[in-house]
């Protein structure tokens, strides 16, 4: 018992004293304003990128970063069964990203994959498909707005 106490004293003073900060602390604190400049490729996909970046962007910020991207979508057959039907798919979503901060350009590649199993009704599937592509969107917005806000 007393070696429990000891030692929880001991971590909580040495966390305590090192200079720890969370990699995702910094996620909505983007001081910036953003403006895109232009963008290509799935509208779905992209009209859910640009909602999120706008929700991000500090309008009345001094700093200005330019975004254009250009996102490629690909469904593909992962897996048939032994009739040769199809019973797997593989979403892939590749977005890439030109960010002009200033005078600096840079340009990065975010790429997301989502598995899943064809369904019998295909009103269903479609819907299914349409919530895979908000949230892969998702998934890269918050790449790039971390992204943005690492390197400051």
């Amino acid at each position: 018992m007393l070696k429990k106490i000891f030692f929880i004293i001991f971590l909580l003073n040495l966390l305590s004293h090192c200079d720890y900060k969370p990699l995702y602390s910094k996620q909505n604190k983007v001081n910036y304003k953003i403006i895109i400049s232009s963008f290509s490729g799935d509208k779905d996909i992209n009209n859910t990128i640009a909602k999120n970046l706008r929700r991000n962007s500090k309008s009345s910020s001094d700093l200005i970063v330019n975004i254009s991207f250009d996102t490629k979508y690909t469904k593909s057959v992962l897996a048939k069964n032994t009739a040769g039907s199809i019973t797997d798919y593989q979403t892939n979503v590749v977005t890439l990203f030109k960010i002009q901060k200033e005078n600096n350009l840079e340009t990065f590649e975010v790429s997301e994959k989502f598995n899943f199993q064809k369904m019998a009704d295909k009103y269903e599937e479609k819907n299914y498909e349409q919530n895979i592509k908000k949230n892969l969107a998702s998934l890269i917005s918050r790449k790039l707005i971390l992204r943005l806000a690492v390197t400051e």
